[in-house]
């Protein structure tokens, strides 16, 4: 089974507007490197022109539009808009969503009147990939995505940097084509992965911890 992925973009990047209830940006953008090595492993992941043309073919209709990847306090999992438009173009995987017309969700159309949200993120699997052959650049050819939206903050902190394991690098196709570069800054880009691992992991030990003290309570401790 394959991990999802997050990759965060922020508002210049992303070109996110906000006029009415309608948001217009990139949710993705091609060519942009992204940091997504480790303190033991440096890597730098792009998403490659077309890797979103096989789930819009096949997926259009099932990609949502979530505010903080469904994490957030307020919504949730809740889809907070309807696509209106999804397609690619020179720069990225362009968007426009119309927020629901429902007063739950005015707070999301004033926050991106005022410029509050920092970037559009997507949530993704990878179906497609290919290495250069020292394995510190990584292309993704092709992805399906999940969904699209909003994020308060670019990176979160309760996500691994981490992308992929050393031994995944060993398996991965070599990059043949060395002629697709990109001259932006990276540290504008931020890169976040299994958020929602850590937050089950973050559950599972809150749960032991809660068994534990049950345990004391009632004099059966340890």
């Amino acid at each position: 089974m394959r991990e999802r992925e997050f990759a965060s973009f922020n508002t210049e990047l992303a070109q996110i507007q906000g006029d009415g209830r309608t948001l217009t940006g990139y949710a993705s953008v091609f060519n942009y490197p992204i940091n997504s090595g480790t303190h033991m492993h440096a890597q730098t992941t792009f998403v490659r022109p077309g890797a979103f043309t096989k789930t819009l073919n096949e997926n259009r209709d099932q990609i949502q539009v979530l505010v903080n990847h469904g994490m957030d306090a307020r919504w949730g999992m809740s889809p907070v808009a309807t696509v209106k438009d999804i397609h690619q173009d020179n720069h990225g995987l362009k968007v426009e969503a119309e927020i629901i017309n429902h007063p739950e969700f005015d707070p999301i159309v004033a926050s991106l009147k005022a410029g509050a949200f920092r970037a559009m993120s997507i949530q993704f699997e990878t179906t497609k990939e290919s290495f250069s052959d020292d394995r510190t650049e990584r292309n993704l050819e092709e992805v399906a995505l999940w969904e699209f939206g909003p994020v308060t903050f670019p990176a979160n902190a309760a996500a691994v940097a981490s992308l992929h394991s050393i031994q995944d690098f060993s398996q991965a196709a070599p990059l043949t084509d060395e002629s697709r570069e990109s001259t932006l800054d990276v540290s504008r880009l931020t890169w976040v992965r299994e958020a929602s691992r850590k937050f089950e992991e973050a559950g599972q030990a809150f749960e032991a911890m809660a068994a534990r003290a049950s345990k004391l309570r009632s004099g059966n401790g340890d």
